[in-house]
């Protein structure tokens, strides 16, 4: 995909709204879909998909939630898969039903041996990482189920006090018991077992210490 047409048509395609539901209170899904604050929801997984080089074989999404990027991910791979442990495949495969595409959900831990080894050349975890305090399992599991040089795309908002007043002022409150790990600390446990490939953040005109929303590529290190 050429960065013209990139520009030209963006690659987070946002469903139209009422396809998906939400799966919880915590679902973020409703603010995909507001004027201002939808923005920055859209915009950051934009970004986060500008980093990859599609196309890819076979996809898995970590924590596909509403199911809501399942859409994207299903244009820019042959195959997608998904894991949570909390959405029900049974509610999100009639809403994909909707759009014409299909996917392999599970729900359950990606821990639990649902895949095989090297099954995938792409994972997707977007805002799935800063609800982690220890990654160094998870991602060593995202290692191994990673084929040679496949690549990991993760997604994290800042995480400090800040964050804390600006979730609470769009209806998120004590969302600090909830985001426990930041981009910093998954950059460094990822480290020992990925190189960092790809690297933008939120506002991207501004210094990174200034981000609100970071976005990562990484690449299985053999």
């Amino acid at each position: 995909m050429s960065n013209e047409t990139s520009a030209q048509t963006p690659l987070f395609q946002l469903p139209e709204q009422g396809i998906f539901h939400a799966n919880g209170p915590d679902d973020p899904l409703p603010y995909y879909y507001k004027p201002l604050v939808g923005s920055l929801y859209r915009a950051r997984i934009e970004q986060a998909l500008s980093l990859l080089h599609p196309p890819y074989d076979s996809i898995l999404e970590l924590g596909f939630g509403s199911g809501i990027l399942l859409p994207s991910l299903c244009a820019l791979g042959k195959s997608v898969s998904g894991v949570d442990l909390q959405s029900d495949p049974e509610k999100i495969n009639p809403c994909l039903e909707k759009l014409g595409i299909s996917c392999n959900l599970i729900q359950g831990d990606v821990a639990d041996g649902y895949f095989k080894e090297e099954s995938f050349d792409l994972i997707v975890a977007i805002s799935i990482f800063e609800h982690i305090s220890d990654l160094s399992p998870v991602l060593e599991r995202m290692h191994g189920l990673l084929r040679p040089s496949g690549q990991l795309l993760v997604g994290m908002p800042r995480v400090d006090r800040f964050m804390e007043k600006a979730f609470g002022m769009i209806g998120f409150s004590n969302i600090n018991e909830h985001h426990v790990t930041d981009y910093k600390k998954c950059r460094q446990v990822a480290a020992e077992k990925f190189d960092l490939v790809g690297f933008t953040h939120i506002p991207s005109l501004m210094p990174a210490f200034c981000g609100l929303y970071f976005n990562m590529l990484f690449q299985k290190r053999l």
